[in-house]
C-alpha cells in the first residue's frame, strides 16, 4: 500500500487550522497600534495579559469589607497562639512541639520567599504592561533586589553582632574592675576573686568563647524585627490585591489568604516568642503590627477599588520591588534559621534520648510540611 503525498490543499487546509487554534492564545487583532510609536502600553493585550483594569467587573464593597474583619480575625490566632503557649501555663504544651513548629515556621518563611513574593515579583517586573525602557535596562531586575536585600541583611547583622559583642565586653571589664577595687578592700580578697571571676555580673548569662561575649536573646530579637518587616510589608500589598478584585476573584482569594496569614502568623509567633522580648506590650506590639497588615491592604484597596489599576506600570513596579527586596530578607533570615537555629534545637532535645532518630525525622518533617502547605496556597495566591 503506497502512500500518497499531502496535496497543497492538505498543507494548506492544516496551516489554516493551526493558525486558528493559534489566534486563541496570541492575535493581532487583539493588539491595539494606535500607540505604536509613542512607547507607551496602555490599553494593550499581550498573549492574554491585560493592562487595563475591567471597567464591568462585578465589584461588592460589603462582601470586601467582611473580608478585612476575617482575615484580621485569623491573623490574631495564628500570631498569638505560640505567644500565648509560651506565657500560660494551661496551655504549655511540650517542648518538643514547640520545636517541631519553629522548624514548621521555617518551611513556611522559605516557601513564603520563594513562591509568594519572588515569583509575583519577577511576574510583576517583567510584565508587558512596564514600559519598553523597562525591560531594556536590564531583565534580572526582581533578582537583583533579592540578591541587594540578602547582601544588606548580612551587613546589619555583622554591624548588630559587633556592637553587641563590644557593649557586652565593656559591661564584663566593668564588673571585673569593680570586683578587684572591692577584693582590695575585703579581707580574704583572694578566695572572693577566685569566687567571682567565673561569672561576672556583666555576662547576665551570655555565652563566652575566648573574650567574645554574645547576648542570643538579642540576636533573636534582631531576627524578629527582620521577619516582621519582610512578612508585614508583603501583606500589605496581598491585602492589597485582594482589595480590588472582582466578587468571583475574591471567593478564591479570601480562604487562601486567611491560610496564608495565619501560617505566616504562626512562623512570625513562634520567632517572637522565642526572642524573650523585654515586656509583654512589646510582644503585643510586632503581634498587631503583622495582624493589622493585610486588613489595612485590603481597606485601601476597598477605598481605591475604582481608580487604581492592578495592572498598570507604576503599581506593577512598586509591588515587584517590594516584594523582591522581602524575599530576599526573608530567605536571608529562612537560611540562617535552616542552619544555625534547626541543628541546634534538634541536638539540644533530639541527641541521646529515646527513638532519637524518630524524633531528627520529626523535625525534618515539620520543615517539610511548613514548605509544602505555603507552596501549595501559592497557587491560589
Amino acid at each position: 500500500m503506497s502512500l500518497t503525498p499531502p496535496t497543497f490543499s492538505t498543507v494548506e487546509l492544516c496551516q489554516t487550522a493551526f493558525n486558528n487554534l493559534f489566534s486563541l492564545y496570541y492575535s493581532d487583532s487583539d493588539h491595539d497600534h494606535s500607540d505604536e510609536g509613542t512607547g507607551g502600553h496602555e490599553g494593550h493585550i499581550h498573549a492574554g495579559v491585560t493592562c487595563e483594569d475591567d471597567p464591568d467587573k462585578q465589584y461588592s464593597k460589603p462582601i470586601h469589607i467582611a473580608a478585612v474583619f476575617i482575615i484580621l480575625g485569623v491573623s490574631v490566632l495564628g500570631t498569638t497562639i505560640p505567644i500565648l503557649a509560651t506565657h500560660i501555663k494551661q496551655l504549655r504544651i511540650p517542648r518538643y512541639a514547640i520545636i517541631v513548629g519553629k522548624s514548621i515556621g521555617i518551611g513556611v518563611v522559605l516557601s513564603c520567599a520563594f513562591i509568594h513574593m519572588l515569583l509575583p515579583a519577577v511576574i510583576s517586573l517583567t510584565s508587558e504592561c512596564l514600559p519598553e525602557s523597562w525591560h531594556e535596562g536590564y531583565e534580572a531586575y526582581p533578582y537583583l533586589f533579592a540578591l541587594l536585600a540578602g547582601i544588606v541583611m548580612q551587613f546589619i547583622d555583622f554591624v548588630v553582632l559587633q556592637y553587641l559583642t563590644n557593649k557586652e565586653m565593656k559591661k564584663a571589664e566593668t564588673s571585673k574592675d569593680s570586683i578587684s577595687l572591692h577584693d582590695v578592700h575585703t579581707p580574704g580578697g583572694d578566695e572572693t576573686s577566685k569566687s567571682h571571676c567565673h561569672t561576672p555580673n556583666g555576662a547576665h548569662g551570655s555565652h563566652v568563647h575566648g573574650g567574645l561575649l554574645m547576648d542570643p536573646a538579642a540576636l533573636k530579637t534582631i531576627e524578629a524585627y527582620l521577619l516582621e518587616f519582610g512578612i508585614t510589608v508583603h501583606s500589605v500589598f496581598i491585602g492589597l490585591a485582594v482589595g480590588v478584585v472582582d466578587d468571583s476573584t475574591l471567593k478564591a482569594l479570601l480562604v487562601a489568604l486567611a491560610f496564608h496569614q495565619f501560617f505566616e502568623g504562626v512562623a512570625l509567633g513562634s520567632r517572637i516568642s522565642d526572642a524573650k522580648l523585654t515586656s509583654h506590650w512589646h510582644e503585643a506590639l510586632l503581634a498587631s503590627i503583622f495582624s493589622v497588615s493585610a486588613p489595612i491592604g485590603i481597606a485601601i484597596g476597598v477605598g481605591v477599588a475604582s481608580s487604581l489599576n492592578v495592572n498598570g506600570p507604576t503599581y506593577l513596579i512598586i509591588q515587584g520591588v517590594f516584594d523582591s527586596v522581602c524575599a530576599g530578607i526573608l530567605l536571608y533570615i529562612g537560611f540562617s534559621l535552616m542552619i544555625k537555629d534547626f541543628p541546634e534545637d534538634m541536638e539540644e532535645l533530639c541527641r541521646g534520648k529515646k527513638y532519637e532518630y524518630f524524633l531528627r525525622a520529626g523535625l525534618f518533617i515539620g520543615l517539610w510540611v511548613g514548605a509544602a502547605m505555603m507552596a501549595f496556597i501559592g497557587k491560589y495566591l
